[in-house]
């Protein structure tokens, strides 16, 4: 499974073993895991583990970048250190990264925090969801399945361009995934008032793919990730065809 962050909850695409089944729409996180806890695979386009007061960057997040250079490097976002990511507003979570790391907290960075607070809940002290809950990135999918090399179009400054390249590595690994994406597109177009960009159900097949049998074993940036101090691995992951 696949699942990307939108404004109204999570977009979650769901492969199995034949290829794609569906795409669903979830409210919050929790919910999400009550209906895929049988889920081998859940990759998720959300940062899982942050640094307690520290502002060096996660390896994998610096891996990454180095990966997706200089193309697509600044859609890794820095992440906020725990303490900022549990602050509502923005100036509060501010003020905490830079009291605790002499470093700042930028506007996306901290738009995503609500998300990252699910997941954190969702993940501490639970063996279970840690092994089967897994952070991934799009752009770093999309370049593993393009043989290594980042996309090369913007998904802001040409949007039609983008979509076609990152359709393009999709079908390195599944080659029915033009018409999945349409049935997908059919579903949404059905739903009360639907959030979903074309950009988040591309995001979210793009980790779905990565996570399902038609790609080759799960790998992780680093190699050997780091825990934090709740013990959640900060990784990123991905796969070749």
């Amino acid at each position: 499974m696949g699942v990307d962050a939108a404004p109204d909850g999570w977009i979650a695409v769901r492969y199995d073993q034949d290829g794609y089944v569906d795409v669903k729409r979830y409210g919050e996180a929790d919910q999400l895991w009550h209906d895929n806890e049988g889920a081998e695979t859940i990759l998720v386009d959300i940062p899982i583990g942050m640094r307690e007061a520290s502002a060096d960057p996660r390896e994998c997040d610096t891996e990454a970048r180095d990966l997706l250079s200089p193309e697509r490097h600044s859609s890794v976002f820095p992440v906020p250190i725990r303490s900022a990511a549990m602050e509502e507003s923005y100036e509060e979570a501010k003020l905490k990264q830079e009291e605790c790391t002499d470093g700042s907290l930028g506007t996306q960075s901290h738009a995503i925090t609500p998300k990252i607070r699910e997941l954190d809940e969702l993940l501490r002290d639970n063996d279970t969801r840690n092994e089967t809950i897994r952070e991934s990135h799009p752009e770093v999918c999309f370049c593993k399945l393009n043989g290594g090399d980042p996309m090369q179009f913007s998904k802001t400054g040409q949007p039609a361009a983008a979509f076609w390249e990152r359709v393009d590595a999709l079908e390195t690994a599944d080659s029915s995934v033009l018409d999945s994406l349409e049935d997908a597109g059919d579903t949404i177009r059905e739903w009360d008032s639907p959030e979903c960009s074309n950009d988040d159900l591309l995001d979210a097949f793009a980790l779905a793919v990565t996570a399902s049998d038609l790609t080759g074993q799960l790998r992780t940036l680093p190699n050997e990730p780091e825990r934090d101090q709740e013990e959640i691995r900060m990784e990123i992951v991905y796969a070749e065809p």
